[in-house]
């Protein structure tokens, strides 16, 4: 019950607390004025017709400090944060987490609270009344924490889709295709993840300026290293005027024996954590069919 109420005061809060930081303005008078008050507000209509509505949400957009304040009570990494939403390319904000985690965090105090006041009416504390502390901690750690590992699952499928989009561009340019018309001839027929990235060529150059750059900035955002290794000897190769096609060669192989070592290594790692259940489950049975006989000599004699 005690939830219900702190729950129910929370989101009362949360509805009409951003009303009292809004200023009423001053009233303007004069034809000029309306009108640019009539556009400013058709502009804003105009672009928040894709945001979400939440409550609190337009008191973080509009309040920088307080923003700054809540990303470190509620413990966000917001240089993290962002370049993995930038990566994802979700329609999620870095406010959205934040708030997110703060009904998380607000959460977990009102659990906090219904159990202190619990414990201090002398009632024993059981599992049942755990459950929302559980849930209330879930609730706190999944927006960055689900984030973290979708980023981290995105960056795994680049670096599994290197070699072969690559080995595409890499023969499309040994017959005799330009290096960037080839990753974009390769982009726009290729569904996976790296393919739909580098389809963004198109829009980045222009935002970068040049082809070459747009690359490497892409590289460097997803932080893997085989694409930046790519991207680097890529841009090496036109700087220098040598061939690609070697060099394009060279690092597929490379990026091969590296997927390779870490499929050996992974298969090791689970060699060894179930080694203790082959221990258990063969080396008991094992134990029993070698001593049972003995065992039995044991008792026959006895």
């Amino acid at each position: 019950m005690l939830i219900a109420v702190i729950g129910l005061g929370v989101a009362v809060l949360l509805v009409y607390l951003p009303g009292a930081f809004r200023s009423s303005g001053v009233q303007q008078s004069g034809l000029h004025n309306r009108i640019e008050i009539e556009q400013n507000a058709r502009f804003t209509d105009s672009f928040a017709k894709n945001r979400r509505n939440l409550p609190g949400l337009s008191l973080l957009t509009r309040n920088p400090h307080v923003m700054e304040r809540l990303i470190r009570y509620v413990g966000v990494d917001k240089q993290q944060v962002s370049a993995s939403l930038v990566r994802l390319r979700w329609k999620t904000t870095l406010e959205e987490i934040v708030l997110a985690k703060l009904c998380g965090a607000l959460l977990v105090l009102a659990a906090l609270i219904y159990l202190y006041f619990a414990f201090q009416m002398g009632q024993n504390i059981s599992y049942d009344q755990l459950l929302p502390l559980i849930a209330a901690l879930v609730a706190f750690l999944l927006p960055t924490q689900y984030l973290e590992w979708a980023d981290k699952k995105a960056k795994q499928e680049i670096q599994q889709q290197i070699p072969v989009f690559f080995s595409i561009v890499q023969a499309l340019v040994e017959a005799g295709m330009p290096i960037h018309s080839a990753v974009k001839a390769t982009a726009r027929r290729d569904p996976s993840r790296l393919g739909r990235e580098l389809a963004w060529m198109d829009v980045e150059e222009r935002q970068y300026g040049n082809w070459r750059k747009a690359l490497e900035e892409t590289a460097y955002r997803w932080e893997v290293d085989g694409f930046v290794a790519i991207a680097l000897e890529i841009n090496e190769a036109l700087t220098k005027g040598i061939s690609i096609s070697k060099l394009l060669a060279d690092q597929v192989e490379e990026q091969l024996r590296q997927q390779e070592s870490e499929a050996e290594a992974g298969i090791n790692r689970l060699q060894v954590r179930l080694l203790p259940f082959l221990i258990v489950f063969m080396g008991i049975p094992l134990m029993f069919l070698v001593m049972g006989p003995a065992f039995m000599g044991i008792g026959e004699k006895l």
